[in-house]
C-alpha cells in the first residue's frame, strides 16, 4: 500500500517483535512507565500475566478485563488473540498511535501485513535481538531461520542483553541501539518506516512448529525439586515463564529462556489469581509435538512435569 492511499487520520501502528525471550516484555513494561508516552497510546501485548503495571499507574479496567486505562492517558490492551476485533475497538477510543507486542515466534512482515487494516497503517517494525542468545538461536536447525527472518524484516533493531555478551556485534545496516540507550523510548515512539516498497519475503516454509503447555500448581513445592526440574527439560522446550509458590522459598518469579534460569522472589502487593508454569515446545515436526497424555513434545518432558504434580 502506497503511502499516498492511506487516509491522514489513520492510526499508524508500531510493532515490537523479537524471539521468546528477547526481552520484548521487559521493553514494554519500560515503555508504559515512561514519563513521555504520549497520551492516546495504545499499547496491545499478548498477556497481561507477563506485564507488570506499576500500580500507581492503573486508573481503571473494563469489565471483560481487557482494556486497562492508564493514569497517563494510554491504554493497554490485550490482543486475545484476535487482532483485528482489538483494532476494532481501539477505533472508537480517543486512540493516536499503537504499539503492537507480536509473538515471540511471529515474522514481522506477516503483522506487518496484517495492519493494514480499515482506519490504521503500520509505521515501523521494531525487533529485539539477544546478545546472550541470538549467534545460537540463528544457527538452530529449527527455529535459525525464523531468527533470521525477525532480524531481516526490522526497520529498527534493539540489542538487549549486551551485558551478557559485551562483544556482541549484530553486522547488518538496519540502524541498531541498544535496550540501555536513554534516548530508546522517545527513538521508537517517533521511528517511521518509509519506504514500504522494499518488503523482504515470508519464510514460512521453514518456519518451525510451536505448542504450548501450561502447568497449574496444585501444591507448594521445593525450591529445590523446581530448579532440578527447570535444569534438565528436554532441548525443545525454548521458553519457560510463570509464578510458583515454593515451601521454602516463598512466591518465585520463573523466566527460562533456552538454558539460562532466573529465579527471583516475587514482590508485588497483590496476589497472582493463577499459579504455575507455560512451557513454549518446539519441533521442526508438528506431529512430534503431539503427547495425549501431556500436550507435550517428548515424553521426558512430560516425565518432568509429573515431578512437580507429585511434588518430588
Amino acid at each position: 500500500m502506497s503511502n499516498s492511499a492511506v487516509s491522514s487520520d489513520s492510526i499508524p501502528i508500531t510493532l515490537i517483535g523479537g524471539y521468546l525471550g528477547a526481552g520484548k516484555t521487559t521493553l514494554i513494561n519500560k515503555l508504559l512507565s515512561h514519563p513521555g508516552l504520549p497520551p492516546g497510546t495504545a499499547v496491545l501485548v499478548n498477556d497481561f500475566g507477563d506485564i507488570n503495571i506499576d500500580e500507581s499507574l492503573i486508573r481503571s479496567e473494563s469489565d471483560d478485563g481487557t482494556v486497562i486505562g492508564l493514569s497517563n492517558g494510554c491504554i493497554c490492551c490485550s490482543i486475545s488473540d484476535d487482532l483485528s476485533k482489538a483494532l476494532d475497538a481501539l477505533r472508537e477510543m480517543p486512540v493516536k498511535h499503537i504499539i503492537l507486542e507480536t509473538s515471540g515466534v511471529a515474522e514481522p512482515l506477516r503483522v506487518w501485513r496484517h495492519c493494514h487494516y480499515p482506519g490504521f497503517i503500520p509505521k515501523a517494525a521494531v525487533v529485539l535481538v539477544d546478545a546472550s542468545n541470538h549467534a545460537k538461536r540463528s544457527q538452530d536447525k529449527y527455529v535459525g531461520s525464523l531468527v533470521c527472518a525477525q532480524v531481516e524484516q526490522a526497520h529498527l533493531l534493539v540489542l538487549s542483553k549486551t551485558d551478557l555478551n559485551p562483544g556482541f556485534e549484530l553486522n547488518r545496516l538496519t540502524p541498531q541501539l541498544s535496550n540501555q540507550d536513554p534516548d530508546l523510548i522517545d527513538t521508537l515512539l517517533e521511528w517511521r518506516h518509509i519506504d514500504e516498497t522494499s518488503e523482504i519475503a515470508s519464510s514460512s516454509s521453514l518456519q518451525p512448529a510451536f505448542r504450548t503447555y501450561t502447568w497449574h500448581q496444585a501444591q507448594d513445592i521445593t525450591q529445590a525439586l523446581l530448579t532440578d526440574v527447570l535444569s534438565t527439560l528436554d532441548e525443545s522446550v525454548d521458553r519457560v515463564k510463570g509464578l510458583v509458590a515454593t515451601e521454602d522459598a516463598g512466591l518465585l518469579l520463573i523466566n527460562r529462556v533456552g538454558d539460562s534460569l532466573n529465579m527471583r522472589c516475587y514482590r508485588q502487593s497483590a496476589q497472582p489469581e493463577h499459579l504455575g508454569l507455560v512451557f513454549i515446545c518446539r519441533s521442526s515436526r508438528s506431529h512430534e509435538m503431539h503427547s495425549a497424555a501431556s500436550g507435550l513434545g517428548t515424553s521426558s518432558i512430560a516425565s518432568q512435569i509429573a515431578r512437580l504434580d507429585a511434588g518430588n
